[in-house]
């Protein structure tokens, strides 16, 4: 499936524009601040119904408006089918070819999306939570289910630390504990096995940049042996009520990615550590494929500004030969092989959007 155009009303910085898009390579070049992000921000909220960003609804409503509205047509060779999102009075609405669904799971099914933000080698380098973040987010986009289940166990975290900054009542954190137990387990064993295979994968497009290091996986969790988890939740409970936050769980999962027993994002090169980010991002890419039998469509944010030649080059050849569609964001148009012409250069200033070539 490939975006045949995309259309926005009061989203971010762009008042109405209607955009029809190559089916290979979409660029859109501008200087900062000029909405290029943005634009990469409403492809994947068509797709997926919410932003890859931590904002809130509101925030996506362009200034001094009170609603928005985002369509397009995803088409292959024997179908087309119609998307919009709005938003009105802060309540979020997806339709499919006009008619309402309530998640996203049945345009997944016709089309899923990649997203590869300059933040992400950043991301991981630094502590074990925004590098859990990072992953969580890649493994949600690979599984429904493992996307479930985060957020389920995340909204009982939440009511842990709530009861454990107010009533502090040993009877209701036994409860909570007991639901934790179960959820906590199955997140962190699936986590594991998760980021196993994505290492698997990495590994593999390691090679090909660089021969040098092979990566190994350090799951460090007190969340995979049941015993032990509730062992250690009973023996934190004391201090987690003067603190007022849960101590054990898998959100205190540790995960280092080790090159011959050291953390390549604490000791390794700078190289080192982009290669490793930019390999499980095509992982992910193409576990997707195996997965959903066809390639995502992918969204690049100017990692040509994060990545050195080498990296970018490397990259922007892989998503330039396989068969899907691309949305490229950049300062300069010289990312892409004088060979390939099969692309729409966009230009953008000030959330207009014009198509140049």
């Amino acid at each position: 499936m490939k975006l045949d155009f995309i259309s926005l009303k009061n989203f971010r910085n762009y008042s109405a524009t209607k955009m029809n898009l190559n089916p290979r390579i979409n660029i859109f070049l501008g200087d900062n601040g000029q909405g290029k992000t943005n634009l990469l921000e409403a492809v994947w909220t068509l797709m997926n119904g919410q932003t890859f960003r931590n904002s809130k609804s509101r925030d996506l409503i362009k200034f001094n408006e009170n609603s928005l509205e985002i369509s397009g047509e995803i088409s292959d060779k024997f179908h087309t089918n119609q998307i919009k999102f709005a938003i009105l009075d802060d309540k979020k609405k997806l339709e499919l070819n006009g008619k309402k669904i309530n998640s996203r799971s049945k345009i997944k099914k016709l089309v899923s999306t990649v997203i590869f933000d300059k933040d992400l080698s950043y991301n991981l380098a630094q502590s074990f939570k925004p590098r859990r973040d990072c992953l969580d987010s890649i493994i949600s986009n690979l599984s429904s289910e493992y996307k479930v289940l985060i957020r389920n166990y995340n909204k009982e975290i939440k009511r842990k630390n709530e009861t454990l900054r107010t009533t502090k009542s040993d009877e209701l954190l036994d409860f909570i504990d007991e639901r934790l137990i179960k959820l906590s387990n199955k997140v962190s064993l699936n986590r594991r096995l998760w980021i196993s295979r994505i290492i698997d994968i990495t590994n593999q497009v390691i090679k090909k940049l660089d021969n040098d290091f092979v990566i190994n996986l350090d799951f460090n969790s007190d969340s995979i042996e049941v015993g032990k988890l509730k062992k250690a939740l009973r023996h934190n409970r004391v201090r987690d009520k003067m603190l007022g936050n849960a101590s054990t769980g898998s959100h205190k999962d540790k995960i280092s990615f080790l090159v011959k027993k050291a953390d390549i994002f604490n000791f390794g090169s700078e190289g080192e550590k982009k290669t490793v980010a930019l390999a499980i991002k095509i992982s992910e890419i193409l576990i997707l494929k195996k997965i959903e039998g066809n390639f995502p469509v992918i969204l690049i944010d100017e990692i040509g500004n994060e990545f050195d030649q080498k990296r970018v080059r490397f990259f922007y050849n892989f998503v330039t030969k396989i068969n899907t569609q691309c949305f490229i964001t950049a300062t300069s148009q010289n990312l892409l092989s004088k060979q390939n012409q099969d692309y729409a250069l966009f230009s953008i200033t000030n959330g207009d959007c014009i198509k140049i070539s």
